[in-house]
């Protein structure tokens, strides 16, 4: 087998009705799509970790009266979590969008693991010089 090669380990698109999706854009804004909201119970805000031994973001709701909370924002089809500020004091600083190929949901908390994560982000349109 060559060495070079890499394996793709997303794995075919799944129906959208049993989808978990949730991303990090350049901008460290965290998405959430709807599937993954109603496991966690649809809460109003989350609080967010990091372990640097598995690489991984953490996130579990809480009250939004807590200091730590990050507000749930609805957005679109989905929801978004600002998370600028913990994702500068992590140094995660993406290049371009990436979804979790595999975010773990236990209960009510969630694992996302940033090194199994693979790029969403949409090409730039050619333009001609016209």
């Amino acid at each position: 087998m060559e060495r070079d090669i890499e394996i793709f380990r997303a794995g075919p698109n799944e129906a959208r009705s049993k989808r978990l999706n949730v991303t990090v854009s350049p901008t460290l804004t965290i998405r959430l799509n709807r599937n993954v909201y109603e496991l966690l119970g649809r809460p109003d805000a989350m609080r967010l970790g990091y372990t640097r031994e598995r690489d991984a973001i953490w996130a579990e709701p809480v009250s939004p009266r807590f200091n730590e909370a990050f507000p749930v924002i609805p957005d679109g089809k989905g929801y978004r979590l600002n998370a600028a500020p913990f994702c500068r004091h992590f140094n995660i600083h993406p290049e371009t969008t990436v979804k979790f190929v595999a975010p773990e949901i236990v209960g009510q908390t969630m694992l996302l693991k940033l090194r199994e994560t693979i790029s969403v982000a949409r090409p730039k349109r050619f333009r001609t010089g016209k």
